[in-house]
């Protein structure tokens, strides 16, 4: 009967899936399977991976594409050593659910997932920008990080793959609002009035700037709020 339950579920979850693409705030629930420990965590849809990979070392996940230890924070619950990976591309996470007979994938519905981490690294969601990478975190601002791939389709003879390049913005969270940081221009823009503080700042921290950008801002910001 369980396993009958269990088939009928999927079928449904991976007719929704077709529409993944478009719209990844489709739901499955899967309460009577995951057991009434996983409830929260089960809603979600069905996983399955849309890009073929030619090299192992190159792909479309955080870290790599096995599951890691980590905890999500989602529907305002947190759940703790669960087994996750951060799919870079569509920006999501995939998270494995057990059950006695066998183990689920599925992909929560990230505008609920408040926070996640994986290796010890945490992750906040934020509407504009998905989720971004804590680097560091102050009582007035925080200096994130977004990590982002883009995905590039190949053809090999008959065969047909993808390749995948990395890509990382800077962002700070300042008086609740998300600004991009990549550039003294983009602090201009968030500080209008302290132009010729910024641009001092910069000549004088280039080391800095190059070698521990989190200081940098952290050491940035704090000379800004004290004039």
């Amino acid at each position: 009967m369980l396993m009958k339950k269990l088939l009928s579920t999927l079928v449904v979850a991976f007719s929704c899936y077709i529409t993944f693409g478009q719209d990844n705030s489709l739901f499955t629930e899967f309460d009577n399977i995951v057991g009434i420990n996983n409830t929260k965590l089960s809603y979600g849809v069905i996983y399955k991976e849309k890009y073929r990979k030619k090299f192992r070392d190159n792909h479309n996940f955080y870290i790599d594409d096995t599951f890691k230890t980590g905890s999500v924070f989602y529907r305002n619950q947190e759940f703790k050593n669960i087994e996750l990976k951060y799919e870079l591309v569509d920006d999501f996470i995939v998270v494995k659910i057990n059950n006695q007979e066998q183990q689920i994938s599925i992909v929560p519905e990230k505008t609920l997932v408040k926070r996640f981490s994986i290796e010890n690294t945490s992750f906040i969601y934020s509407d504009s920008y998905g989720f971004l990478e804590e680097l560091l975190v102050k009582e007035q601002f925080s200096v994130l990080k977004k990590h982002q791939k883009t995905a590039k389709e190949n053809r090999d003879a008959d065969y047909r793959y993808h390749t995948f390049r990395k890509k990382e913005n800077n962002v700070l969270l300042f008086k609740d609002s998300f600004y991009p940081i990549d550039s003294k221009r983009d602090f201009y823009k968030i500080f209008p009035a302290q132009k010729k503080q910024i641009a001092a700042f910069y000549k004088s921290n280039t080391f800095l700037l190059k070698n521990d950008y989190k200081t940098f801002v952290a050491k940035l910001i704090t000379s800004l709020s004290q004039e």
